[in-house]
């Protein structure tokens, strides 16, 4: 079976194009996803770092008091010794709670799970007013729930995605519409220069972004100052011929489709899942 999007029917690309100009729309998120969500984290861990947090509270406010009544004891050396000592204790205590609470963390590490939404969601925020400048409707109803970690590394993905939607937002008219859809698939519905992939085992994601408008063809700007001529499309195809060595690189695919008439392009990014179990650690306070 051929997944490869731009040899789908006629009537699968009808459907994409309309859920990019459907009535559910959104807007870009005012809200940042947090990377570092905790919600996977076990109730036990979350249970002890609030102990832990609790105990440091309390002694903190012991310290405070040791502090203030160094000068209320009759024997005043005895007051020095018994504040000297209480602080100690505290200090060597505190650290010992550090260094139990950083045990605890590198220990008990997070799941890394919807990274690719999580990254998807982040960039979009990035490029939000340059969004709501053009009046751009964006329509993200189409992720694929629990979707599959990728291999390739979290900045490199926030790269290309970025890339990408700086490519799309100049080409998209006012009021024009852009669309993202996720999806995860096995290699055998891959075809990369009409050839199904080899590596049967291997699964890959897809991240497909459709917008309203494509890259027309320029004439030449006029020379000035003794500059030569340029074409304005020659950035355009710079910045996705840099998208694609990244993706190959990652062993990954980029395809682009145009239909003129709708008018619609179809940027697909495919990237290979990865099959070991990915986990991500809490910061230490080393």
């Amino acid at each position: 079976m051929d997944r490869n999007p731009f040899n789908e029917p006629e009537n699968d690309k009808i459907s994409f194009i309309s859920f990019l100009k459907g009535v559910d729309t959104k807007t870009p998120e005012s809200k940042e996803k947090n990377v570092n969500d905790l919600s996977n984290v076990p109730s036990w861990f979350l249970l002890l770092a609030e102990l832990v947090h609790n105990v440091k509270n309390t002694l903190n406010t012991i310290k405070s008091f040791t502090q203030l009544s160094r000068e209320k004891f009759r024997d005043v050396e005895f007051g020095e010794y018994f504040c000297k000592t209480v602080t100690q204790d505290i200090i060597k205590t505190d650290l010992f709670l550090n260094c139990f609470l950083d045990y605890l963390k590198i220990n008990s590490p997070i799941p890394k799970t919807n990274t690719v939404h999580i990254i998807l969601e982040s960039v979009l925020k990035i490029n939000e007013s340059l969004f709501e400048e053009k009046k751009i409707k964006i329509f993200k109803k189409q992720y694929e729930k629990d979707i599959p970690e990728t291999t390739v590394h979290d900045e490199q993905l926030k790269y290309m995605l970025n890339s990408i939607i700086q490519y799309a937002i100049p080409l998209i008219p006012p009021n024009g519409g852009i669309g993202f859809l996720t999806k995860s698939f096995d290699a055998q519905d891959v075809k990369e220069d009409g050839k199904a992939s080899q590596q049967k085992e291997v699964k890959y994601i897809e991240i497909l972004i459709g917008f309203t408008g494509y890259e027309k063809s320029s004439k030449p700007l006029e020379p000035s100052l003794g500059t030569p001529s340029i074409r304005t499309e020659e950035t355009n195809d710079f910045i996705l011929r840099l998208i694609k060595e990244v993706a190959q690189k990652n062993r990954g695919m980029l395809k682009i489709k145009v239909d003129e008439e709708k008018p619609i392009t179809l940027i697909s990014l495919i990237l290979p899942v990865e099959r070991r179990r990915v986990v991500q650690y809490q910061p230490t306070t080393a």
